[in-house]
Order: structure tokens, then C-alpha cells, then sequence
């Protein structure tokens, strides 16, 4: 009797693992199952996702889970990329691995999305160390979009035939993308996981959820494969999944042109700076007058996803827009229907999602270098995501070296928040406000242990007469930045020298504190 139940248990335990559902509901990855690898690459995210987190350079990560799988089998699960995958940006999900390091030479079989060009597809590989063979090569076009939200299914019979199959973003029934027939074999593989290869731009930008390991199933099929569903619908694996509500600066407005060229088209640019997946159907953009919000647009009436990290420059016409300058990231270009009608000399812009207002910039052409004789086609950019959009000298002129503006790509004038750990300090002492987008403003950065200090700041020459005062009795947060453009109080470029930044800071007390900073106002040669 005792081996009788022994042996019902060895199966039955068998049986249990070659079961796995895993939906990252329980905020982790480092139980019920046990993920392993990279485990500081990725994160379970507030949308209950395994998500990517953002990497400082180009690479691979992987992760794997360990289980035992029978010799008929099916996997499903979601993948969700912000991005059109290609050939530097891809991921490979393995379904069978002979070990848990997914990053070397193994023997295994994967699910590949991502190549070159426009037929990108779902195709399955065998892998043997490093050698790979196509064994299903997917519909062309089917993983295309520019984003991309997709379940796939893979069944394995006993026989050793595989079926792959995929359900796009609002798809409500799965498409076979091809069959394989390979002898049944002998397999020791026992890993299953995710390996993520990208550029440093799509770092954090790589989702997966609700896996499902077990029995061979039997899908509902779309008749008529078609054309791949468009990136603009809401992901539905399993139906369609609620995302974010936007928050008050999660998206921020990164970018404007307000005066183009001849009859040219305005743009607005946003940025997701938050970790969510937004739908940009809830967002409007918008002006003021008299104090009301007013001229709302609706970006759009379609589904289309805004990722972290991701760019996103909106305009009437995008074909004017890519004449007109570089914009490498179509996928970065939205063409709405319309935009409010923004003033060539001064006015406001409003991102605005179901009545609340999310972002707002105040702008004027006196914004804009004096180097910049002609407006006409200069767009104004952010310098910084930390700071406040209508903080003084967080918007100058897009460079010259670029064309004057950076439709739907990192702007030429940003710069990375900096951190010190004296109270006043400076990014760099040497700045040259020449509009290259190197270094063209000098930052003063300062943090404090106390908010309101009242600041006034000035700069002089080597000589210590009074070149310009930067800013007079402002009102400082605890920690922020302040700019100076190079020039003088009739707005035109100081020489090129030495000079001495002055700081007098006053906090609530009337305690003043006082901080020279040298630095040096260069030129090009």
C-alpha cells in the first residue's frame, strides 16, 4: 500500500509541476514560481506586469523559472513592447531550456519577435548551443506596430508537431501563424523565461504577463488572418485590460513649435515621465483664455499607448513635420485631427485628461536664445524632467546643430537632473551660450533644508561690475535649478571671460546666506 501511494504521489507531483499560471498579482517575481537571472533588470510594476527597468546602456537580460514539462504541452502568455521591434530591439521567450542561463549556448526552443523592415512576425527557433533554426516562420507584417500588445500560444502534441499561434491587440480569437512536425526527442529542458535585448532608448519598455504553462489546448481560430492588427487598439489578452488613469505631470509637455515656417504645421511634443502605460484617447490638449480652459482637442479617439520613457510629438501634419526636420522615430509621430491655435508671440498650452489638468506651459518668443535672429521654426524644449514646466529657463531653444527642433527624440537641450552635496553648485564652469545644445545655459543648482528661502542672484565680470541679475527675491522650493543664458541686462551675449556668480539666500529668519561661484562663459573658434 505504502509504495501504491508513493507511487500516486511521484505522479501526481509530476503532474503538479508541469502546471504553471503565473500572473505577478502578488507584487513579485521571487516566489510561487521562483524567477531567477537578472533580477535587478525587471520589476513587477503598479499594473501588475513584469516590466523592464530602465538600463543605462545597450544589453541583454534575462529571467527563467524552473518546471517540469510533459511531453505534450501548450504555453501561453502576454507580451507587451512600447516600441516596433527590430533586429537591436527584440525579445526571445523560451519555452524549453536545458538550464536557467537563458544568455549563452544552450538547448532550447524559443518564440523570437523582432527583426529588420516591416515583416516582422512571430516566429518559433530551435536553438542548439548557439546555432539556431527556423522552425515556424509567422505571418509577415503580424508584429509590426509601433507598439506592440500580443498573446501567443504555442502547442506542442506528443508526436513532436507544434502549432504557434497569436491574438494581436483587439483581436478576439487567435491566428495560427504556422506548423512544424520534428521527431519526438529526448529532452532534459526544463527552464522557462523571457530574454530582453535592447538599446538603451527601449530599456524599460519590455511587459509579460499572465503565463500560462499546461494541458494542449484548442483555441478558437480567426478565419481570415488579414493584416496585423493596428498599434493604435487597447490590448486585450483575455479581454481588455484598464490602464492608468493620468496623473498631474505623469505626462508633461516636452516640446513646442508655435511659430513655423511659412504655413507650416505647429507641434506639441509629450513624454511619459512615470512608469504606467497610459491610453492618450483620455488626453486633450488645450489653451486659456480669460482664466478657462478652452479649444480642448482630443489627441485622438482610438486606443494608443503612451509607455514609459516614450516621446510622442503631435501635429495636424506629420508629413510637414518630417520635411521640415530630422524626426528618426516615426513611430514617435502622431497625426490629430486638430490642435488649438497656438499665438506666434505668446500664449499657453494645456495637456488636460476627463477635466483635469495635467501640464502647463506659459510661453513667449522672448523665451528664445538671442542668438535666434529668426523664430520662425525654432521650437522651444524642456532642459529637465524634475523641473517644474514653467520654471524659469526650463524651456530655451532647440539647437542649431539639429535643425531647431527634435520632433519625437530626446531634445538637444536636455539635461540630466544634477545632484551635489553642498547647498549652491554649479552643472559645469564652463558654459558657451552659442545654441550648439552643448552646454548652452549655466546651471545653478541648490538644495536646502528648508523651503521658502528667498534668493537673489547676479553675475559679474572679472573685473566685479555687475553683468546681469539672474533673478531678484525669488522664492526657492528645497531644491531646484536656476539658469543664467549669458547675457547682460540689455539681453545681449556678455564676452567671453571669467565670471562670479553671487548667491544671497535669505531663509524665513532673515538669516542670509552667501555663495560665490566662479565659471567661465566660452566661445567656439
Amino acid at each position: 500500500m505504502k509504495k501504491c501511494l508513493l507511487l500516486f504521489t511521484f505522479f501526481y507531483w509530476n503532474f503538479a509541476i508541469a502546471q504553471l499560471k503565473e500572473s505577478f498579482n502578488d507584487g513579485n517575481f521571487t516566489s510561487s514560481p521562483v524567477w531567477a537571472g537578472d533580477v535587478t533588470a525587471f520589476k513587477v510594476n503598479s499594473s501588475g506586469k513584469l516590466q523592464t527597468v530602465k538600463n543605462d546602456s545597450a544589453s541583454a537580460k534575462y529571467l527563467s523559472t524552473s518546471l517540469s514539462l510533459p511531453a505534450a504541452c501548450s504555453w501561453e502568455f502576454s507580451v507587451e513592447l512600447g516600441f516596433s521591434p527590430t533586429s537591436s530591439n527584440y525579445v526571445r521567450v523560451y519555452l524549453a531550456a536545458e538550464k536557467a542561463d537563458l544568455s549563452g549556448s544552450l538547448n532550447g526552443y524559443f518564440v523570437e519577435i523582432g527583426e529588420n523592415g516591416s515583416k516582422d512576425s512571430y516566429d518559433l527557433y530551435r536553438q542548439s548551443g548557439r546555432n539556431v533554426q527556423l522552425l515556424i516562420n509567422g505571418i509577415d507584417g503580424r508584429a509590426s506596430a509601433s507598439t506592440l500588445s500580443t498573446r501567443i500560444l504555442v502547442n506542442r502534441a506528443e508526436d513532436g508537431s507544434w502549432q504557434l499561434y497569436s491574438k494581436n491587440r483587439s483581436e478576439s480569437a487567435f491566428t495560427l501563424e504556422g506548423k512544424a512536425d520534428i521527431p519526438p526527442e529526448a529532452s532534459s529542458a526544463s527552464w522557462f523565461g523571457f530574454q530582453c535585448v535592447f538599446t538603451k532608448s527601449y530599456s524599460a519598455q519590455f511587459y509579460f504577463d499572465d503565463i500560462e504553462i499546461g494541458a494542449v489546448k484548442n483555441p478558437e481560430i480567426r478565419p481570415d488572418p488579414g493584416i496585423p492588427a493596428d498599434s493604435s487598439s487597447t490590448p486585450g489578452p483575455g479581454g481588455s485590460p484598464a490602464y492608468s488613469a493620468i496623473g498631474k505631470e505623469e505626462i508633461i509637455i516636452n516640446e513646442v513649435l508655435f511659430n513655423p515656417r511659412g504655413d507650416g504645421a505647429d507641434f506639441v511634443e509629450i513624454y511619459n515621465r512615470s512608469d504606467k502605460v497610459f491610453n492618450l484617447k483620455h488626453l486633450s490638449v488645450a489653451t486659456m483664455k480669460k482664466d478657462s480652459v478652452t479649444s480642448a482637442k482630443p489627441i485622438t479617439k482610438s486606443d494608443i499607448l503612451l509607455y514609459p520613457a516614450s516621446y510622442m510629438a503631435l501635429s495636424v501634419d506629420i508629413g510637414n513635420i518630417e520635411s521640415e526636420y530630422d524626426a528618426p522615430d516615426r513611430n514617435a509621430l502622431l497625426q490629430v485631427q486638430a490642435l488649438p491655435a497656438f499665438s506666434n508671440d505668446k500664449g499657453i498650452v494645456l495637456l488636460v485628461s476627463d477635466s483635469t489638468l495635467i501640464d502647463r506651459l506659459d510661453y513667449s518668443e522672448d523665451m528664445h536664445s538671442p542668438l535666434i535672429r529668426d523664430p520662425d521654426g525654432v521650437s522651444l524644449e524642456r532642459s529637465g524632467f524634475e523641473r517644474g514646466t514653467n520654471e524659469p529657463g526650463n524651456f530655451c531653444s532647440a539647437a542649431g546643430a539639429v535643425g531647431y527642433a527634435t520632433p519625437g527624440y530626446r531634445n538637444s537641450q536636455f539635461r540630466d537632473t544634477v545632484t551635489a552635496d553642498e547647498p549652491v553648485s554649479l552643472a559645469s564652469k564652463t558654459f558657451s551660450p552659442d545654441n550648439d545644445g552643448f552646454e548652452d545655459q549655466l546651471i545653478i543648482h541648490y538644495s536646502n533644508s528648508e523651503p521658502g528661502l528667498l534668493a537673489n542672484v547676479s553675475a559679474y565680470n572679472g573685473s566685479g561690475v555687475l553683468v546681469r541679475n539672474i533673478c531678484r527675491n525669488t522664492t526657492l522650493s528645497t531644491e531646484g535649478d536656476i539658469f543664467w543664458d549669458g547675457t547682460d541686462e540689455n539681453g545681449k551675449v556678455a564676452p567671453v571671460g571669467v565670471y562670479i556668480i553671487f548667491l544671497e539666500l535669505t531663509d524665513l529668519s532673515g538669516k542670509t546666506r552667501r555663495y560665490k561661484k566662479a565659471c567661465v562663459l566660452a566661445s567656439r573658434f
